[in-house]
């Protein structure tokens, strides 16, 4: 199967890139480079070593003479660039095949090329005509192998560098489906919340507390201008946590006026960073099914406890002494919000742990701990 285009947008090496290429595009043209001038120095070198060694009275003329040879076979390496860059659609196999078949016309048109200038430098008569066989075979082979080496280590730089971006690219997605995922569970919370406390807001008006039913309107109003302005993909300080479940239970208060709250957040967790609206869910469950089917007087208390390098957040309702709390039958929308949130920040180092008792019940949350700047 042909392989994705990611070099599409690929400027060719031997031209400077310009803005709106990826950064990595820049490393592959120098390597791509690198690898040409290299090869082609090497070979002006280890030529330019034999003609000295062999004493010869043209040395310098024969090495200036390499070097011009050496700006044609970089021009014949930028054709095999280009012929690379239309196929760049094709697969692997089909690249390595269509150049392999290729280099050996390229290097029989630099041999005959090479042939003729050396020829015109030394005085010689040139011919289109064979002397030695295997010499001309050895000549043909030896930049045919050449040319075959260049791509293959051209084609190892693209191979590299698109596995690389194809890597980077996976790593982009698997960020972009978790920050979706988390949207969507936080945009989750407040249609929960706005649909329980507007059955609050009924329940008051049922009982014909119209004013109590206003003023819970107006605290809503303002809890949501609170919770609106928050990002759910950036943490906040546990207070400001603390503080907006502070404002709706002082919402729920007036629908159960018999209903205390204690807050205990010690000094030194003030800063503790967590998921915004991370026990928003626990706390409405603890309204719901807590303190909404107990006699009064009834509690609900936020607590913080440091537990090693662990913070462990609880949320407990309590009510009638003598009614032993159960676990709702299976989980509902709220709780698996929670673990589904801890599970997608914090992997296997969280957990959500529901404890029922004589007369109360427990939500604990456990995450690593760290801290607000």
């Amino acid at each position: 199967m042909d392989a994705p285009n990611p070099a599409a947008h690929r400027e060719f090496f031997l031209v400077e890139e310009v803005g709106g290429v990826r950064p990595q595009a820049r490393a592959e043209t120098r390597a791509k480079l690198v690898l040409t001038l290299s090869m082609w120095g090497a070979s002006i070198a280890l030529f330019t070593l034999g003609t000295i060694l062999q004493r010869s009275h043209m040395a310098f003329e024969a090495a200036l003479l390499r070097i011009a040879m050496s700006a044609i076979g970089v021009a014949i390496c930028y054709g095999m660039h280009r012929l690379l860059r239309r196929l760049s659609h094709r697969s692997f196999r089909t690249r390595a095949i269509a150049v392999s078949a290729i280099a050996p016309f390229a290097a029989e048109a630099y041999a005959w090329a090479n042939y003729f200038a050396f020829a015109a430098l030394y005085g010689r008569t040139a011919r289109f005509v064979v002397v030695d066989w295997n010499d001309a075979m050895y000549v043909l082979s030896m930049w045919t192998w050449f040319f075959i080496a260049w791509t293959g280590l051209y084609l190892a730089i693209e191979y590299n560098f698109d596995a690389r971006h194809e890597a980077e690219r996976a790593a982009e997605l698997r960020t972009m489906a978790h920050t979706a995922k988390l949207r969507a569970l936080s945009n989750q919370i407040n249609p929960h919340f706005l649909f329980n406390s507007l059955n609050s807001i009924s329940a008051l008006i049922l009982d014909g507390r119209g004013a109590e039913a206003e003023r819970m309107l107006a605290r809503l109003s303002t809890f949501f201008r609170s919770t609106l302005a928050i990002d759910p993909l950036v943490d906040v300080p546990l207070e400001q946590e603390f503080e907006l479940h502070r404002r709706y239970l002082a919402i729920e208060q007036m629908r159960y006026p018999d209903l205390a709250v204690e807050i205990d957040l010690p000094d030194n967790l003030r800063k503790a960073a967590v998921p915004a609206l991370i026990i928003q869910p626990l706390v409405e469950n603890a309204i719901k099914h807590g303190v909404a089917v107990s006699r009064p007087p009834t509690r609900v208390t936020l607590t913080a406890e440091r537990i090693g390098e662990q913070l462990s957040i609880l949320v407990v309702d309590s009510g009638n002494a003598d009614a032993m709390r159960r676990s709702p039958k299976g989980e509902g929308i709220g709780t698996a919000n929670v673990r589904q949130r801890l599970a997608e920040y914090f992997g296997d180092a969280q957990s959500l742990t529901l404890t029922p008792g004589q007369g109360w019940f427990e939500a604990r949350v456990t995450m690593p701990l760290a801290f607000a700047p």
